[in-house]
Formats: structure tokens, C-alpha cells, sequence
């Protein structure tokens, strides 16, 4: 793949704090303060730093390292496949003092870096493949990785180390990441692009499809998911392995307002001969909302670019305010989704191992 270095090659004037490394430089637009969420379209906080950048942590989705932490306070969640068929998730926050608890927490993978490069968040994982690392070193950006900070930026739970291994226990959290921030010199203040182009706050787009109360569709043999529109909440809730994805912590199901499903061309790295390769220049793809569904296409284009979503008419899609998730499917895969107008739902049983 080749990469640019053109959104981050130049870095404006001013206090030394907005200035970050070569990731952080300006984009097409200079953004001295946002007027909305970037990750969800929708008014900051009281009291929320507008000029902060979000923080990205990569998230364990082996069956066995269900329940996760910390998910249900992301605003935006990405799924993709990493290796074997295995899928690995990426938790978003606009906010660092959301993050209580998160994880467990694993390596970065390259596909979830051209992500969130152009959110220009900080990026927060234990590990790195060849290639991820590569592209970190390729953008000079400035992370946080458990392999190097070890338990000065994470923590670990002994008894699920015991129980189910440790790769399945290592956590963080909104104090242990600022250690890690300050350690490495990070800045937390820049310029990014929006995730979406999002409705006015306060408007609703209803989307022109069908009924789609029930998606699903399978990452693998190995990795299915779901959705189910719940109409009184007006939120999809995912299920993972056949059960509702809950998080720990809160014990409450994962559930977004906009679901999207991307269609990518997903092979294998030649150089290690195991991990996913993922084409993220263009495609096609499908946003769910408010129980109903519209075929899409994508673009993205070099690793710092953002993705781009546009409607059937080929004009940039407007997105709907709130949380949001983004399953980067294989193309090969896409005769396994499933969309229906009826509502399938999912009981809540005790995870087997």
C-alpha cells in the first residue's frame, strides 16, 4: 500500500499545546474549536473540551474474552476481521473521562490505524502487528503500547488471567491513559476531520430502503454477528456469537443508532501469510437506521483520508446524530447477510466457554 503523508505535513503556528507531531498537523480545513461532536453529531457535554482529540483503544473479541468493558460508553465502535477469522474491535471516545474501565485490550492491526488516522485519535493498544507498526512508524504517531508502558498505562486482572489466560486481562482506564499520554509526550489537542457528515441536530433523516428490523451476518466461520431494532429505544442492539453483546460493567447490551456495514476485498498478507489484508480503497456497503435500510458506496483512498459514504445518488450521505458502529465485511462474505422486516430477538443466556 502506498502511503502520503499530505493531511499531516504541516503543522500552523500558535500555542505549543495545539501542536502535535507529524500526525497532527493541519488538515484542509483548520478547526479552532467544534461546534458539535466530531464522533457523533451531537452537542458537547457541559463542560467537555471541545479541542480535545478522541481516544482510540483496540478491544479483544475472542468468544472467550466476552463480556468486554467499558464498550456501551464508545461513541463510535469498528469490527473487523484480523486473522484466522477472528475479529478484533476498535472503541472510539470523544471523551477520555468516559473511560472508567475498558477492554481487555489488544495489539493494533493496520486496517483500525487508516481509521482513525484521519479522527486523529490517540491510540491506545497492547502489541502491534509488522505492518501496523510499520504504518505507526510511517506517520510518526505518537502512541500508547502496553508492550513498552506496560503497568504504567494498564492494569491487570489476575483472576481472569488465571482463568482464561492473559491475553484476556489486561484493562485501562481515563487515569492510566493519561499517564501514558504524558509518558510519551502526546499531544491531546488538535485538528481531525467529522466521522460522518451528520443532520443538523435536531433533524431526523429517514432513510428511503425497506424495513429492517433483524440484520446478520457472519466475519467468518468462526465470527457472527447481529442486530435487532429496538423501536422504544430507536437503537440496534448487536449480538455476538448468538447471544446479546453486553458490556460487564454496566451489564447492558451494546446498541447504536447508525449501523454500517462496508463491503471491503479482505485477503491475506503475504509476508506473514496469516494476517487479514484489507483493501480499504472503495466499495459498497449498507446504513441502517430507525429500523430501515439503504445500499451505499464508500471511499477512502490513502490511510490519512477519511471515508467517505455516499447515498445512491452518489451524493455524500448524510448520517443521523448518535453513536454509531462500522463492520468492515469481507465482499466474499456478503451472501451471508441477512435483512429482515421482522423483529428477531435475541435471549440473554450465560456464555459457554
Amino acid at each position: 500500500m502506498v502511503m502520503s503523508l499530505s493531511l499531516f505535513t504541516a503543522c500552523s503556528g500558535g500555542n505549543e499545546d495545539q501542536q502535535g507531531d507529524a500526525q497532527q498537523g493541519e488538515t484542509s480545513t483548520v478547526i479552532k474549536q467544534k461546534e458539535y461532536n466530531y464522533l457523533t453529531g451531537m452537542p458537547f457535554a457541559d463542560g467537555a473540551d471541545k479541542t480535545a482529540r478522541p481516544v482510540a483503544v483496540m478491544i479483544n473479541n475472542l468468544k472467550i474474552a466476552h463480556p468486554q468493558s467499558g464498550l456501551t460508553n464508545a461513541d463510535i465502535i469498528y469490527e473487523a476481521v484480523t486473522e484466522g477469522g477472528i475479529t478484533r474491535l476498535m472503541a472510539v471516545y470523544s471523551d477520555i473521562e468516559k473511560i472508567e474501565k475498558v477492554g481487555p485490550v489488544r495489539s493494533a492491526r493496520d486496517a483500525f490505524i487508516e481509521m482513525l488516522l484521519p479522527l486523529n485519535a490517540i491510540y491506545v493498544h497492547i502489541g502491534t502487528s509488522t505492518s501496523a507498526e510499520r504504518m505507526l512508524n510511517f506517520y510518526s504517531y505518537k502512541d500508547i503500547d502496553g508492550i513498552y508502558l506496560g503497568s504504567l498505562a494498564f492494569e491487570q486482572n489476575p483472576e481472569l488471567a488465571k482463568t482464561k489466560g492473559a491475553e484476556h486481562s489486561w484493562f485501562t482506564n481515563k487515569e492510566l491513559i493519561k499517564a501514558g499520554i504524558n509518558k510519551n509526550g502526546i499531544a491531546t489537542k488538535n485538528n481531525f476531520y467529522p466521522a460522518f457528515d451528520f443532520v443538523e441536530y435536531g433533524e431526523t433523516k429517514t432513510l428511503k430502503g425497506e424495513n429492517a428490523n433483524t440484520v446478520s451476518y457472519a466475519y467468518s466461520n468462526y465470527a457472527d454477528v447481529s442486530f435487532s431494532y429496538d423501536a422504544s429505544a430507536g437503537k440496534y442492539l448487536k449480538n455476538a456469537f448468538g447471544v446479546p453483546h453486553m458490556d460487564a460493567d454496566t451489564n447492558t447490551q451494546l446498541a447504536f443508532d447508525n449501523v454500517f456495514v462496508i463491503l471491503a476485498d479482505v485477503g491475506i498478507q503475504e509476508e506473514n501469510g496469516v494476517l487479514a489484508d484489507i483493501d480499504l480503497t472503495e466499495g459498497t456497503g449498507y446504513y441502517f437506521y430507525g429500523g430501515k435500510y439503504e445500499e451505499i458506496t464508500w471511499k477512502k483512498g490513502q490511510p490519512e483520508e477519511p471515508l467517505l459514504l455516499y447515498d445512491a445518488d452518489g451524493e455524500i450521505l448524510k448520517v443521523n446524530t448518535g453513536k454509531s458502529y462500522i463492520g468492515i465485511l469481507d465482499a466474499k462474505q456478503a451472501d451471508s447477510m441477512a435483512i429482515s422486516e421482522e423483529v428477531h430477538t435475541v435471549a440473554s443466556v450465560e456464555r459457554v466457554q
